[in-house]
């Protein structure tokens, strides 16, 4: 008996298993108590609930009649019956003059009180008093405390009678034969003879039988495979020595691979040297045919209004002369003087023009040689700024007719380079001006800009024809242009691109809008420092600013 309690107690299953039931017990017992307690204590509450109602239905009206002629016997015997009603400790009743009249000690807590108000009904109904009416709860928590009490000691003692018995079936039934599994699979060895797992009961077909054979089972299969395993361990100690030689031979001929790997690497290197070489040369004969083409092309825009400048110039030397002639002479007459005068006026209007234009041409080519100075950032109007663009780019393409919308907020003011954004924007609108619209009846050029936070986003989009795929591909690099024998110089997008990214910005193409033709997106931020690098890079990494691709 002894050697039995030890076990049992000493058994894990049997302790986890008596705890569960205990605490799953214990558990269902404490909720049933509690809804028991809780029904119970609704019950009292719904008691004193009636016995208010009842107050109010039957005493109202005879404590109103009584305090209305103030008959004090029959107050206080209705104070009295009151008070020997169950659960009420305290009653006060109070006329509308301030006397009161009481019974049992008043109490502020633990108590259920309802106040009625006390109504004489004649023809009109007054109110002569009040009635207060208390309930102790308190005598309601002792008979609640009781019975919980009760029932958790009477639970208790089911609950643990009830698991020991159910720990020691599972003693007997379970725990003795997993000891006698353990104790046998312990000393399960090799080398000794076989001896077949028995359980010490009487015999019986159950799940512990089917262990018994399984086990035998598989101490036969195991001895078979270790003998199995014995012979494949000599077999596998003659592997290991052809793996030896084998792994020998596979170095070798790792070093050897190194060592060819190694020259050929060699051999690549120089090849590529050669090739950057080779590169460096093409670019630069590039570099140079596009230089080449550009200073050609330019040289002939500003001959022709210089020449156009001379021819005018010699015309007004011819001019004077023959005014001074005329003015010397006797018969001169005002007709003939205004004729030269005006005919003087028309050379240096041609005269000023072309020098205007030769200018512009000259700063434009001055730009890619010379390098941008750092200016400071300015704050201006958006709008503003790109109707002047737009205005400006419309005087120098003129009498071409195009109709440019501008869709902005006019309170937008943003602080930037405003020469860098000029040059974006007018290359972007002279471009299309130059190759968009040639065949089409109505041009037309919109201009959007949205606010996104701190960023400004400009879309430019036009009606006009597409640009080819191959165009399209190299229209943001230097020196790239359509048009090389009518003096384009292939810098005027580039110029673009690197003015956006120096605003810390971006500009993007886009083959189709939503007037039919191509658009350009160009983003940057609402403000910036005065201390930003302005200098545009070109492909030697010098800098310059760089003007319309064409």
């Amino acid at each position: 008996m002894l050697t039995f309690s030890r076990q049992l107690l000493k058994s894990p299953i049997g302790r986890k298993l008596m705890l569960s039931i205990v605490l799953f017990s214990s558990l269902i017992t404490l909720l049933t108590t509690i809804y028991q307690l809780f029904n119970d204590y609704n019950s009292d509450v719904s008691r004193i609930d009636r016995a208010f109602e009842s107050v109010e239905k039957v005493n109202l009206d005879v404590l109103a009649a009584s305090i209305w002629v103030i008959d004090e016997r029959l107050i206080n015997t209705q104070l009295n019956g009151l008070s020997q009603l169950p659960d009420f400790t305290y009653i006060s009743i109070k006329d509308d003059s301030g006397q009161e009249w009481q019974s049992g000690n008043f109490k502020q807590k633990g108590v259920i009180e309802q106040e009625f108000p006390l109504i004489y009904r004649n023809n009109d109904e007054i109110q002569v008093g009040t009635l207060l009416v208390q309930a102790d709860l308190n005598n309601v928590y002792d008979r609640l405390y009781d019975k919980a009490i009760v029932i958790l000691l009477s639970n208790a003692i089911k609950t643990f009678l009830v698991a020991g018995f159910i720990l020691f079936l599972v003693w007997l039934n379970i725990t003795k034969h997993l000891h006698r599994l353990s104790e046998y699979c312990a000393q399960i060895s090799l080398d000794k003879p076989l001896e077949p797992l028995s359980f010490l009961r009487k015999p019986a077909d159950d799940e512990f039988a089917q262990v018994a054979d399984a086990i035998n089972t598989m101490q036969q299969q195991v001895r078979a495979s270790f003998a199995a395993v014995q012979e494949s361990k000599e077999e596998l100690q003659e592997a290991l020595e052809d793996r030896e030689r084998l792994l020998e031979l596979e170095r070798s001929y790792k070093d050897e691979l190194a060592r060819q790997v190694k020259e050929q690497t060699k051999e690549l290197e120089q090849s590529l040297l050669i090739l950057k070489r080779a590169q460096q040369v093409l670019v630069e004969q590039e570099k140079m045919a596009a230089l080449g083409g550009l200073v050609s092309g330019v040289a002939h825009e500003i001959n022709t209004p210089i020449g156009i400048c001379l021819t005018a110039a010699s015309s007004q030397l011819a001019h004077v002369d023959e005014l001074i002639k005329l003015i010397h002479s006797d018969h001169a007459t005002l007709e003939e003087i205004n004729s030269i005068l005006e005919e003087y006026q028309q050379s240096c209007q041609l005269i000023v023009n072309n020098i205007t234009r030769a200018s512009s041409l000259i700063q434009k080519f001055k730009t890619v040689a010379a390098e941008q100075s750092n200016e400071k950032n300015t704050e201006f109007n958006l709008k503003q700024q790109l109707t002047d663009i737009a205005e400006s780019t419309q005087i120098m393409f003129s009498p071409q007719d195009v109709e440019i919308g501008i869709n902005a907020n006019q309170d937008l003011w943003v602080s930037s380079n405003q020469s860098l954004l000029n040059q974006i924007f007018s290359n972007i609108l002279s471009n299309a001006f130059t190759h968009a619209f040639i065949g089409v009846e109505i041009s037309k050029i919109l201009i959007n800009v949205v606010q996104d936070g701190d960023t400004i986003k400009v879309e430019i989009q036009n009606n006009g024809l597409p640009i080819p795929e191959d165009v399209a591909e190299h229209m943001f690099e230097p020196f790239f242009t359509t048009t090389r024998n009518k003096g384009g110089t292939g810098l005027g997008l580039s110029a673009a691109f690197n003015a956006a990214t120096l605003l810390k910005g971006t500009i993007q193409y886009e083959a189709e809008s939503s007037l039919g033709g191509p658009m350009f997106i160009v983003c940057f931020p609402k403000g910036m420092g005065d201390n930003e690098d302005n200098q545009l890079v070109n492909v030697d990494g010098d800098t310059g600013n760089f003007e319309s691709f064409e």
